[in-house]
């Protein structure tokens, strides 16, 4: 078959205006009259003469009809929500059966035979169906001090948004389906806030902030962890230098830039006899040039904060809040 063999459509069922008339789903004894069960009965396909009924003209319009106007829904794209008496009558929706929600915005997938369970329960169990394509956001308010459990309708969705006061800590309970969600915390309040399946440990959702969800047919899980130095994840912003674990912003790395830089001469001072040198604003770094005579000098301090010594006079002691290097003179 090849696209260009595309049927036609009819935007109207046969016989839409002309004299049909409904078929039952049985015929009455001896009225000739079609039906589902028997489609036209036996004393239609007997000779008149013979005591035969000829069939209906009636019932093949709207024999054509039923069938034409299935046809004309189908062409439009259109599908049949959940139906138990139908899905009774014939014995269950079979696996792979594809039908529309009851509110229009997306679809349900069956997953097993014979399937005679509505999709849409609210109390969290599983039923075989799972949601195909849906669009919109579910929005849950009210959060306070009990758990939630999504109704199959809400966890179709892919985003789910969640409000409240948090009295406490709340869990809300997912279906343990393999679908992945982005779970938003609104919420206000001293609680925490924990997406989970009814047995699993699942994820929790700081206040403010939004969580990546995956659901492993069993528990959830966060799609994206926490960076470390062996594993790739998502970070937190820092302003720290000395983290492995947290990402340096603008001032972290202009703060490493400032120590590490060179910088510029701002100003000379000289001491001829004992005296006390206070930094200018700005100053980084200082370098100490001494001269002195006789003996050798001592050992600098650590953190090149100390003395430099000179036949027995100390002739810098220290000077805070800089890096100090010192140059000895003869």
């Amino acid at each position: 078959m090849k696209s260009s063999h595309t049927p036609t459509k009819h935007a109207i069922p046969f016989g839409q205006n002309g004299n049909k008339r409904d078929i039952p789903q049985d015929t009455k004894t001896g009225s000739g009259e079609a039906s589902l069960s028997l489609g036209f009965p036996p004393e239609t396909m007997v000779p008149k003469v013979s005591g035969g009924i000829p069939p209906s003209g009636k019932d093949f319009n709207g024999i054509l009809n039923e069938l034409s106007a299935m046809g004309r829904w189908a062409n439009a794209g259109a599908g049949y929500p959940f139906d138990a008496a139908f899905a009774k009558a014939i014995g269950g929706y079979p696996a792979g059966a594809k039908i529309p929600n009851a509110e229009n915005s997306g679809f349900w997938l069956n997953t097993v035979d014979n399937n005679l369970d509505n999709p849409e329960v609210t109390d969290g169990r599983l039923t075989g169906w799972v949601p195909a394509e849906n669009y919109g956001i579910a929005t849950l308010s009210g959060l306070s001090k009990a758990d939630v459990t999504l109704t199959a309708l809400q966890a179709a969705k892919a985003r789910i948004v969640l409000s409240g006061d948090l009295k406490a800590n709340v869990a809300v309970i997912f279906p343990a389906w393999q679908k992945s969600w982005t779970g938003v915390n609104q919420c206000t309040g001293s609680g925490s806030l924990i997406c989970r399946t009814k047995a699993g440990v699942g994820v929790v959702v700081p206040k403010g902030e939004s969580r990546e969800i995956v659901g492993d047919g069993s528990g959830l899980v966060q799609r994206i962890v926490n960076a470390s130095t062996t594993v790739a994840g998502i970070t937190q912003l820092s302003s720290a230098t000395d983290s492995e674990t947290l990402t340096a912003t603008p001032k972290a790395v202009k703060a490493i830039a400032d120590t590490l830089s060179g910088g510029r001469l701002l100003n000379i001072q000289s001491f001829t006899h004992s005296g006390t040198y206070t930094p200018i604003p700005g100053t980084r770094k200082v370098r100490v040039k001494c001269w002195g005579a006789g003996g050798g000098g001592a050992g600098m301090s650590k953190q090149n904060r100390g003395s430099v010594s000179g036949a027995g006079r100390s002739l810098c002691r220290s000077v805070t809040g800089c890096n100090v290097a010192f140059v000895r003179e003869h």
